[in-house]
């Protein structure tokens, strides 16, 4: 049995924290004042080992609920890898950003500056959608999409500054 991708998992909590980890890697690398280059390689390494680790761990709580399949931990690994996917999606965008200081079209530092206020911008976004479910009003989802991103921003904050 297949998984295909669904538009929920583009807002899906692998994907808030995915921006979230994004983020916070882009606060710490630029504390070190590594190039865009040495940026790109270390968020994504860290969001690939972070997508592995949520694919793993998803998959091994979901064999129980599919335990009468002919392979549990087979259909589990493939349901959390697709449905995990939001995590490496949110990466897109920002290593894009960040690829721009690469090919020095931007400075390094400009280039993880933009990276983080698309990040917080995307959270904003998510917030903004995902609020559609539960209201039409598009005040109250502004409201909801804006305490979103400042959220998010506070959590990276507070998790680059444990790191």
């Amino acid at each position: 049995m297949g998984y295909k991708l669904q538009k929920a998992d583009f807002f899906s909590e692998s994907a808030v924290y995915g921006l979230v980890v994004v983020s916070t890697m882009l606060l710490v690398t630029n504390r070190y004042e590594a190039t865009s280059h040495e940026v790109f390689v270390k968020v994504l390494g860290t969001v690939v080992v972070f997508w592995l680790a949520h694919a793993f761990s998803m998959a091994v709580s979901r064999m129980g609920m599919v335990a009468d399949t002919k392979s549990p931990f087979r259909e589990s690994l493939r349901y959390a890898s697709v449905h995990s996917l939001g995590l490496l999606i949110a990466a897109v965008v920002p290593l894009a950003i960040v690829l721009l200081g690469v090919v020095d079209l931007i400075s390094d530092d400009t280039a993880v500056w933009i990276a983080l206020w698309v990040d917080a911008a995307l959270l904003g976004l998510l917030g903004f959608f995902a609020s559609a479910a539960w209201t039409r009003k598009t005040s109250l989802r502004l409201r909801v999409g804006t305490g979103t991103a400042l959220l998010g921003v506070c959590i990276v904050l507070l998790k680059a500054f444990i790191h």
